[in-house]
């Protein structure tokens, strides 16, 4: 069962981890050079729409 967060203050942090771990995967999986595969196209497509969406949940925070 999981627990709900208590503060703003701390789901804020946990917005700014997931943002910081979504980066970095965002570096392990980016397309350098190359051709890039459909996979990892959509992967790379859809980290960048999950670190847009929570940089606008920051951006709603007080």
């Amino acid at each position: 069962m999981t627990s709900k967060i208590q503060s703003s203050a701390s789901w804020s942090d946990t917005l700014k981890a997931r943002k910081n771990h979504l980066t970095a995967l965002l570096k392990i999986v980016d397309i350098k050079t190359g051709k890039a595969s459909k996979v990892q196209t959509l992967t790379v497509n859809s980290i960048k729409a999950e670190i847009s969406h929570v940089e606008s949940q920051l951006k709603g925070r007080p």
